[in-house]
């Protein structure tokens, strides 16, 4: 999906697909198809919040032509 978080066009995501049905390429055509339909909506940029780099979505974007702009560090702490 995109433009659905306060009405930002360039927002991509969230999406996935099962666990099961992965390797199929089906990320990949969502994706592709979604880009599409935001081009022809005259969008000229996407991007999403966070993935892992090394993790299969983070291959698909990197293939798809995204680049990292940000990084964000995820702190945790524990009551005691």
């Amino acid at each position: 999906m995109h433009g659905a978080y306060d009405g930002t066009a360039e927002r991509f995501g969230p999406f996935g697909v099962r666990k099961e049905l992965r390797g199929a390429g089906l990320g990949k055509v969502l994706l592709h198809l979604t880009l599409e339909r935001m081009r022809a909506l005259g969008v000229h940029g996407a991007w999403f919040l966070w993935t892992g780099e090394q993790s299969p979505a983070g291959r698909l974007y990197r293939g798809s032509g995204f680049t990292t702009t940000r990084r964000f560090t995820v702190l945790r702490w524990e009551a005691g």
